[in-house]
């Protein structure tokens, strides 16, 4: 039986016997590396997001968003008061009950 240092030069290939056996776990070990990579960053990217998410002053201007009244309900507001007044004063308008 050969040593494993004659049949392939990988630390990682202590199992293999044959020259076949390499390239195999090469290939497994660049996924395996390739996959923890990928596991990584994404945990980042988990990490990063939660900062941003979870940060005081992001919560307080969501929190601020909420109370107030937006834009278009405001202008909703106001052009229902103007047709209401255009209404009263346009005596065509007016009906006789």
């Amino acid at each position: 039986m050969p040593s494993t240092e004659d049949v392939c030069s990988e630390w990682f290939t202590f199992e293999c016997t044959e020259r076949s056996c390499c390239e195999s776990y090469h290939m497994r070990f660049v996924m395996l590396l390739f996959s923890i990579g990928m596991f990584l960053l994404a945990l980042l990217v988990a990490g990063i997001w939660l900062l941003f998410e979870f940060r005081p002053a992001y919560r307080n201007r969501l929190r601020r968003h909420d109370n107030e009244p937006s834009e278009i309900e405001l202008k909703s507001c106001e052009e229902t008061r103007y047709l209401r007044r255009m209404s009263e004063m346009n005596p065509l308008a007016r009906h006789h009950v």
